[in-house]
Parts: structure tokens; sequence; C-alpha cells
């Protein structure tokens, strides 16, 4: 999946909606986008990142 594609635009609404309690606010700066800081919260990041990386499997296996 590529930054700023359609696709990585979708899964963060996805991932959005799925995890709707936790602090979603992007960071404005999209610099920091490119090191793995799309969301102003650490935690959030983290979470956004296994779901990335859950995303990516699913694609592999076929299964998304």
């Amino acid at each position: 999946m590529m930054r700023f594609s359609k696709e990585a635009y979708e899964l963060m609404d996805q991932f959005e909606r799925d995890y709707h309690h936790l602090r979603l606010d992007r960071e404005k700066d999209k610099q920091l986008w490119t090191k793995g800081n799309i969301y102003e919260d650490g935690e959030t990041n983290k979470t956004f990142a296994i779901y990335c990386m859950g995303y990516s499997f699913g694609k592999t296996r076929g299964i998304v």
C-alpha cells in the first residue's frame, strides 16, 4: 500500500470507524506521515501500524 494513495486513505477511514473510541486527530504536517506519525496520539499510531500490518498480511494471503 502506498502512502497518500486512495487505498491508504480508505484504510485510515475504515480504521477510524473500527476504532472510533481512540483519539483520532490526524497530524496536520504530512511530512510526519512519512515517518509513520499519522495521528497525534502515540497509542493511536501504534494501533494503526498494527492494523496496517494485519491488512497487509491479509492482502498477501488473499483474504482482503
